[in-house]
């Protein structure tokens, strides 16, 4: 399998731009880079053998932001958020996009490339489209579609917003063709149930965290929540509409990520570890005591301090269980 060694920043190498059809337009998001320390998220693209790590690449290494990993459901390639930084005028401003990596060919492709920051893409139930969250103009965050297997021009003038009357959308997973759990921006921050097809939504619980994941298996969804010794999971009946506690995450990291064995995985440091958990504990099983909750054991799934100078955030398996993907967060 080949890997691409690095890319390079819009703001460099206008050649790379050009091979990448990147936008140079105005920005719809701006920000300010400060001149001091500044996080650096970079995504690491791991082949496993029989569960076991043959090969670790950086494929985003490069200064700047690279977040949200999403495996596409035939395991043949990864999208994420990239974000680029332009100097317009007195001023550095920057803007993302979604990208996507083809595991076989290594070639990164610009799927978005538009003037508006999109986020968390993902490949919608139909697999012919991925959903996003875009920022518009005015601030507000959107979820948005674009057709997965168009880029450039054709790519933008086919997306569409999903849901125009609801604003400040942070996170997002498909429940089935038409409904979703979206995490919306808040005091506090609201885990919604929303309706496509009939523009509706209602709030299923609050204070929640901003991973929501679909659990492999089975017709269950998980999210979680803070207190005060860290994030407890909460998992979620679609169709019984009812949620309940379940285990908590052994630090205070708020990001996980299920194998495809139905264990649970997150990451304390630059080491991520797995828990066997039962999916129905009784109320007496589901206490606040780390690090057995539930009866489970947390230990060590692969040790990744080699590769990541910093601490593992987000990460997310392919379905084939052939491949894993995490953030690895540094400040420079």
């Amino acid at each position: 399998m080949k890997f691409a060694a690095s890319y390079t920043p819009l703001l460099f190498i206008k050649p790379f731009c050009k091979k990448l059809n990147c936008s140079l337009a105005a920005m719809a998001l701006t920000l300010t880079v400060s001149a001091g320390a500044r996080a650096e998220d970079d995504i690491y693209l791991v082949n496993l053998t029989d569960d076991k790590v043959s090969h670790v690449a950086n494929i985003t290494q490069r200064p700047g932001y690279d977040n949200q990993p999403h495996f596409t459901p035939d395991s043949k390639a990864l999208l994420f958020t990239a974000m680029f930084t332009v100097k317009q005028e007195d001023e550095t401003t920057q803007q993302t996009d979604s990208m996507r990596y083809d595991l076989g060919t290594a070639q990164l492709t610009n799927l978005t490339n538009s003037a508006a920051s999109e986020y968390s893409p993902t490949v919608t139930p139909d697999g012919e489209h991925f959903s996003v969250i875009r920022v518009g103009s005015d601030g507000r965050q959107l979820l948005w579609q674009y057709p997965l297997n168009e880029t450039g021009a054709d790519a933008k003038a086919k997306g569409s917003s999903l849901y125009p009357e609801l604003f400040d959308v942070g996170y997002h997973v498909w429940l089935t063709d038409d409904e979703l759990l979206l995490f919306v921006l808040g005091e506090p921050m609201q885990l919604q149930r929303a309706s496509i097809d009939d523009k509706e939504s209602h709030v299923v619980d609050m204070n929640i965290g901003r991973t929501l994941r679909k659990i492999p298996g089975t017709e269950l969804f998980s999210y979680n929540k803070e207190h005060g010794q860290g994030w407890q999971m909460y998992i979620y009946n679609p169709e019984q509409k009812a949620t309940h506690a379940n285990i908590n995450l052994p630090s205070q990291n708020m990001y996980y990520a299920w194998h495809m064995d139905g264990s649970l995985l997150t990451a304390i440091g630059n080491k991520v570890y797995q828990a066997k958990i039962d999916l129905t504990p009784t109320p007496e099983a589901v206490t606040l005591k780390q690090p057995n909750v539930s009866g489970v054991k947390w230990a060590i799934w692969q040790d990744f301090s080699k590769d990541c100078d910093g601490n593992i955030t987000r990460m997310v398996m392919s379905e084939d269980q052939q491949h894993f993907a995490f953030v690895c967060n540094t400040e420079k």
